[in-house]
């Protein structure tokens, strides 16, 4: 006798993918921009309060950061590094996801970056656009990603090589 599985059973598995709760579109624009104002103002201690414990930040040529305590130093050492203001120039958002592009313009403070048989130069300014993702959750910050061409921004700070 053959056996009829239920419907139960049938149902495909659960995705990968997670659905945020919407945020109005207002609540989103007014965390951008105090999250911009705070990363403008190298204020630490507000720009911690976007967000959440488990958040995740990703910027190229580096490993994702994950946590809000490891954010926290990794914003330290940024803001111990590097001086640059950011502007956005176009926001979109849907939902509780916001796409930004933006500008940075800005001076590198130190040569922290080892390249062998290169003597520390001194800073340089620099220009760059760049993409970012920002997905909240409960008002937060629950990930968020920043995409601008890496290789252009050593170039600019190193000179020619």
């Amino acid at each position: 006798m053959k056996r009829e599985r239920s419907a139960k059973s049938r149902r495909t598995p659960k995705s990968s993918v997670r659905h945020l709760r919407p945020s109005s579109p207002r609540v989103l624009s007014k965390i951008l921009a105090d999250h911009l104002k705070a990363l403008n103002q190298r204020d630490l201690d507000r720009l911690m309060t976007f967000y959440a414990d488990d958040a995740v930040l990703v910027f190229p040529a580096s490993p994702p950061v994950e946590g809000k305590a490891n954010i926290r130093r990794a914003y330290a050492s940024f803001f111990e590094n590097w001086e640059e203001t950011s502007t956005y120039d176009v926001v979109i958002m849907s939902g509780a996801t916001a796409a930004v592009e933006g500008t940075v313009t800005g001076r590198h403070r130190t040569l922290h970056l080892r390249i062998p048989g290169r003597i520390p130069a001194p800073s340089r300014a620099y220009r760059h656009n760049f993409a970012m993702f920002v997905e909240l959750e409960g008002g937060q910050i629950r990930r968020q990603r920043v995409y601008f061409d890496a290789r252009d921004l050593v170039k600019q700070i190193l000179g020619d090589v």
